[in-house]
């Protein structure tokens, strides 16, 4: 790369260009000439080394992911079946006056469960998540009137009843996803003990060593798939319940 000397500037036959004052920087003999070049070179190139896409997260990253789906599935089960009973109970009694302590208790229940899923979803959002909650003071009557007339409330409860469908697609895309990929993986341990078929899918069923070979090949191919794909789910799980209940 050359570089012109500025408008007006004379210099003899062989000495070097000069930009202002002093000989060129690339016009330098020795170590110092070797020294500037080797400095341009390394702050020119780019940093391939943290440029570069990890091919797999961390591995507490991945268990924390599939640790959080699964159990995504009984938290579920427990938020629907406590939230959908107590509230049936107290639309039956709302004729009389037990049904206040009830729906008062069935919404304090939302908010302990909410308190969970808050620090679950902050496990795997890694930043603080925290949910605009009204303090409920007062007697039975007064508390009961703040916490009918609070939407946070009510959004704890949402996301308690959804938690169970997405506790459930959550819980069976990890497994799966899991299951399969760790399943070919160390399929050699393994496969020699199931019993003989008579069925044509050699991937799937037969034990020679060149099948088994490429039942392996495909689960590694598969293990960024799972841990890529719980990673998404997981995220994502945790940003709906944030979305759901702030």
């Amino acid at each position: 790369m050359m570089v012109r000397p500025a408008i007006g500037t004379a210099y003899r036959r062989g000495e070097p260009p000069t930009i202002g004052r002093g000989p060129a920087p690339w016009a330098r003999a020795g170590p110092d000439r070797i020294m500037l070049v080797m400095s341009a070179l390394t702050l020119s190139s780019p940093d391939l080394t943290t440029s570069r896409p990890a091919v797999l997260p961390r591995p507490a990253v991945m268990g924390r992911d599939a640790a959080y789906l699964v159990a995504g599935l009984p938290l579920g089960i427990v938020t629907f079946t406590v939230l959908v009973t107590g509230l049936s109970l107290a639309a039956g009694l709302a004729v009389t006056l037990v049904g206040i302590p009830v729906l008062l208790g069935v919404l304090y229940l939302g908010r302990w469960m909410a308190d969970l899923e808050q620090v679950r979803a902050g496990w795997i959002l890694e930043t603080p998540f925290r949910r605009r909650r009204r303090v409920w003071r007062g007697g039975l009557w007064t508390r009961f009137k703040a916490a009918v007339s609070d939407a946070g409330a009510w959004r704890d409860q949402l996301w308690g009843l959804l938690l169970l469908p997405v506790g459930i697609a959550g819980f069976t895309a990890a497994v799966t996803l899991w299951s399969v990929a760790l399943g070919l993986l160390t399929s050699p341990l393994w496969y020699w003990a199931l019993p003989d078929d008579d069925t044509t899918v050699a991937l799937v069923h037969s034990t020679s060593p060149g099948w088994s070979a490429l039942r392996v090949l495909a689960g590694i191919a598969l293990v960024p798939v799972a841990a890529w794909g719980c990673r998404g789910l997981a995220e994502g799980t945790a940003r709906l319940a944030r979305a759901v209940m702030h």
